[in-house]
């Protein structure tokens, strides 16, 4: 299973959202404006969102 891992003092949230838009497995959501996980179990791992992402504000590693 994936570990993500997003950093709010960098993140942009609502502002940015580039991570959320590209992921293709619906993982990462808006929670008011903070940028959250959900179903990280359907993650596979492609680190689209880590790639896109501006301030290096997402981590993805797998747990397994």
């Amino acid at each position: 299973m994936a570990k993500i891992t997003i950093n709010h003092d960098k993140c942009e949230g609502a502002d940015c959202a580039e991570c959320i838009d590209v992921c293709p497995m619906e993982i990462l959501i808006l929670d008011g404006d903070k940028v959250v996980v959900q179903n990280k179990e359907d993650c596979s791992l492609c680190e689209v969102c880590m790639d896109v992402c501006p301030n290096e504000a997402v981590e993805v590693e797998d747990d397994d």
